[in-house]
């Protein structure tokens, strides 16, 4: 009767630890070589929209500060989103944190750069354009 109460928990326990077993921790390290200050960095996998915050409310000043995030998944390739205090994003995409650690975050150019794929936010829609 012991022996057939072990193969039940095993086989209930089985499916729990699976689902875990491709889940690690990815580190990464982020540069911020712009001159803005980072306010913001989130990951989602590849293509995905599950946004995950990882300076979890720190700041990272420009000119070159850096800091180390983490990041759970079972994914190796990320899109990365840089939102910097003057309210401008970069998004970076399918880095592969399985194969690289660190990400330089470079200055943004004075327009949209279609390689970085880097947007301004939009005006207000209520806005009206200075005369």
């Amino acid at each position: 009767m012991h022996r057939l109460s072990v193969i039940t928990l095993l086989a209930i326990a089985t499916p729990f630890a699976s689902a875990h077993a491709g889940e690690r921790t990815h580190y990464l390290d982020l540069v911020n070589r712009a001159h803005d200050r980072v306010v913001s960095v989130v990951a989602t996998p590849a293509g995905g929209d599950a946004w995950k915050e990882l300076l979890h409310g720190e700041a990272l000043v420009g000119g070159g500060g850096a800091t180390t995030v983490q990041l759970a998944s079972d994914q190796c390739t990320h899109d990365v989103k840089v939102a910097f205090a003057n309210g401008r994003q970069a998004l970076y995409p399918s880095l592969d944190l399985c194969r690289y650690r660190g990400l330089r975050i470079q200055k943004l150019p004075a327009r949209s750069a279609g390689a970085m794929m880097a947007v301004q936010r939009e005006a207000p829609r209520d806005a009206s354009p200075a005369d």
